[in-house]
């Protein structure tokens, strides 16, 4: 099939089934549907809108909301006025949101409520470019008029009304390949989040990988979607799934709400980052050690039952291993899925970055298909994905066919193909830097196993290298400590030291339990994790996970956080991808007591 820009796709599912649901808003409890004719007419709405506000082709166009219905209606209806769509977390601070604006000359900026608004209010005249503010939920904001603003229904309407059809459709029509599609903001855990720039082209190979990735999955099958939608991840998952094969968008209330909306949509596709799976299991730990006698004692035994199996792929196992678990799935597997939300997921991925192997195996253990991709932003989302049941050597995958791929002396991995990005807006160096002879450098350190698959050791300039001159990777350091259901972030340490140690960050909701079960009292955080009995609980997880890494690399000391990491205090991003510098700089007393 030739190229298609998103508005193009869209009009070929209004054409062929026009009745189909393309996406639910869940509002007040009750799910209100939409179908692609629905997605089609507002899309075309909002276009005229833009157009009539003097919007051209390239006009750089924001968005800072939570995700919803209207996120992706905004982005399509700006793809629809030739604009480019410049995504933004709507847990920033304000003054990340000032850099959003800039680095994007963003001229126009749907925003979600009052407390987004309140954000831009306190930017004034730090964002010269900024014209318009178009709100989604205009409650507390009848009287305001700053930056023009106008509600996104009245916006829609006046769309509606101006009757430019026309123009609307020439703009689609004259949609290329190497126009800028959107912007994503890269996660800037070591500097400044750069705008990569997402072709058309782009997305639509996009769309052409992800109906391979979903292949076996029907159509009609539904997306939950709940990861910020500015991030590439949530774009190919939700966005650019439905695109590709008409498969249906769900936007529950809330992030405060997914747990709830998971089990209502059951979606057949689910994607976690690892921190999701690692707050499934939790939970999964919580309510057994809580539950009664006899309950415990039977999803014990099952959870131990998966633990002899969870090693070997489901499709490699022997009769007996079949009939245990089907046996163990009728009382107790099952159920815990659906108390997930996973009772119909038939494809699970977990991406963005590393997970342990651990996790992978509670959960296939459980009968989850959970498989690792992996892919950037600058690759427009994933580009490589494991088999069924991860079966295969590489922890996350193979590329498909059409996309080229090398790994270089240094180690790092190299990919060139038609999801690679544009480059860096404004920022050409950096673009050059990235991109050589057509070749993204991605700045991953791989290797690559006999039956073609990939691992990813860790990202290149994390590398620690040690007093001894030996290369040792952080991130595989961190994600065995992390199997432990008492560790919810571990920082390791040992650049140019004899010996690695580590920042560790307790899991408040399992170590309360466990403290509220041995007795101990605590009143805050940081009392819980300065409690003696925490402290020696931590070291001895240290110490069995210790038992599953090279004597080089196990940890020899640790310092507990006495509070949460924060992206407002600059210590992880949006993503919640640590900054490490940035914690390195905050607890260097710490880390200095540590090689005292």
């Amino acid at each position: 099939m030739s190229f298609q820009p998103a508005m193009k796709m869209i009009e070929g599912h209004a054409s062929a089934t026009p009745d189909a649901i393309a996406m639910r808003q869940k509002r007040f409890g009750i799910w209100q549907e939409y179908t692609w004719v629905d997605v089609l007419n507002i899309s075309r709405n909002i276009g005229a809108a833009l157009i009539g506000i003097g919007v051209k082709k390239d006009t750089k166009i924001g968005i800072l909301s939570e995700n919803r219905r209207e996120w992706v209606l905004a982005q399509l209806g700006i793809q629809a006025a030739g604009g480019v769509v410049a995504g933004m977390y709507a847990t920033s601070p304000a003054a990340e949101i000032e850099h959003f604006i800039n680095a994007s000359d963003c001229e126009v900026l749907f925003i979600e409520d009052q407390e987004q608004f309140d954000k831009i209010v306190q930017l004034n005249g730090k964002i010269p470019k900024l014209k318009k503010l178009i709100v989604f939920e205009p409650k507390g904001l009848g009287r305001e008029t700053h930056l023009d603003l106008q509600s996104f229904d009245t916006f829609v309407a006046s769309g509606a009304a101006a009757q430019r059809d026309t123009e609307v459709q020439t703009r689609i029509n004259e949609t290329g390949s190497d126009d800028t599609a959107l912007m994503v903001f890269t996660s800037g855990s070591t500097g400044l989040p750069k705008a990569a720039e997402i072709t058309h082209g782009n997305y639509y190979a996009a769309s052409m990988l992800v109906n391979w990735l979903f292949a076996d999955i029907p159509t009609n099958a539904n997306v939950l979607s709940y990861l910020p939608l500015n991030h590439i991840a949530e774009q190919e998952m939700t966005v650019i799934n439905a695109l590709a094969s008409g498969r249906t968008m769900n936007f529950g209330e809330s992030l405060r709400t997914i747990t709830i909306d998971l089990r209502d949509v059951a979606p057949e596709i689910f994607f976690g980052v690892p921190r999701i799976w690692e707050k499934m299991r939790a939970g999964v730990e919580v309510q057994t050690k809580t539950a009664g006698f006899l309950r415990r004692w039977l999803i014990e035994k099952a959870l131990a039952s998966a633990a002899t199996r969870h090693k070997t792929p489901l499709n490699r196992w022997t009769a007996r291993q079949l009939a245990q678990h089907q046996f163990w799935d009728l009382l107790v597997y099952r159920h815990i899925r659906s108390y997930l939300g996973l009772g119909r997921c038939q494809i699970a991925l977990s991406a963005a970055a590393p997970i342990s192997i651990e996790l992978l195996h509670f959960f296939r253990g459980l009968g989850v298909n959970i498989r690792e991709v992996w892919g950037m932003s600058e690759t427009t989302g994933a580009v490589t994905a494991q088999p069924d049941w991860g079966d295969c050597h590489g922890r996350v995958g193979q590329f498909p066919d059409h996309i080229e791929w090398r790994i270089a002396d240094d180690g790092e991995l190299l990919v060139k193909g038609d999801i690679v990005f544009k480059g860096y807006y404004g920022n050409p160096d950096a673009t050059s830097e990235t991109i050589v002879d057509g070749w993204l450098h991605t700045g991953d350190v791989a290797e690559a196993a006999p039956d073609g698959s990939i691992s990813i050791v860790d990202r290149k300039k994390d590398i620690i290298i040690n007093a001894a001159g030996k290369n040792l990777s952080p991130s595989h350091i961190e994600n065995t400590m992390k199997a432990s259901p008492f560790i919810k972030e571990c920082i390791a340490i040992g650049d140019r030291r004899p010996y690695v140690t580590a920042l560790i960050q307790i899991d408040f909701e399992t170590v309360r339990v466990w403290a509220e079960a041995h007795g101990i009292t605590y009143t805050t955080f940081r009392s819980l994790a300065e409690s003696a009995a925490v402290v020696d609980l931590i070291n001895i997880e240290v110490e069995r996970q210790n038992a599953d890494l090279a004597r080089v690399e196990q940890i020899k000391r640790v310092y507990l956080l006495t509070k949460e990491l924060d992206h407002d205090d600059g210590e992880v991003t949006a993503t919640m991808k640590v900054r490490r510098a940035a914690v390195a700089k905050t607890y260097a007393p710490e880390i200095e007591r540590l090689y005292a």
